[in-house]
């Protein structure tokens, strides 16, 4: 099987579990990782075992060594990030949301379109067994039609008074922080176990 080399943007609270997943597949190799300072990146580097660092995203996206960009910027960061490495044809695995919004959203659609390059979302929680099981009982009608779901999603990294994240600045987690930010997990669960889509 060819080997792919993937580079991350990126490498704050999901970054790492995208490098650890990719590396379980076996024909991945994680060859750079950029940060918001070469210094940064470099710490992530040496802490993830990654040999190249860039202090921008520019400077790896143009690596010859990376064939997959798996972005995992800040919400606001999402679409110029996306945009540059579609343009420069390279494939591209974005943390979610997508975009700020839908107007954004239709602008790297029609730019992968017109790439022909592979995208993703990445939406952790489908891997869960239980998720999946829950999928498998109701794709198999074990449990009846569905009519009706309800759940809940909690987060405990803003529990105390003063914890901070960027997620709860609009400017930057987007003007629907928990739903857009936090919710779209859930949202894409119920999807994705129910195999509904809203028409």
């Amino acid at each position: 099987m060819q080997r792919i080399g993937m580079g991350l943007i990126g490498a704050g609270l999901v970054g790492p579990q995208h490098v650890e997943a990719v590396r379980r597949l076996g024909f991945v190799d994680v060859v750079a990782v950029a940060g918001s300072s070469e210094a940064s990146a470099q710490a992530k580097a040496d802490a993830m075992g990654i040999p190249k660092a860039y202090g921008n995203y520019e400077a790896l996206i143009d690596d010859p060594d990376v064939q997959v960009v798996h972005n995992c910027t800040p919400n606001y960061l999402h679409l110029p990030v996306n945009m540059a490495v579609i343009e420069r044809k390279k494939h591209i695995v974005s943390d979610k949301p997508l975009a700020m919004n839908a107007g954004e959203a239709k602008q790297l659609l029609d730019a992968v379109n017109r790439a022909g390059v592979v995208h993703a979302v990445t939406f952790n929680y489908r891997g869960n067994p239980l998720v999946q099981h829950a999928r498998a009982l109701i794709a198999a009608g074990e449990i009846g039609s569905v009519h009706f779901i309800h759940g809940h999603y909690l987060q405990d990294w803003l529990i105390k008074e003063d914890d901070f994240s960027w997620r709860i600045e609009p400017e930057k987690g987007g003007p629907s922080s928990a739903m857009g930010d936090i919710g779209s997990h859930w949202c894409d669960l119920v999807q994705h176990v129910s195999e509904l889509k809203r028409s």
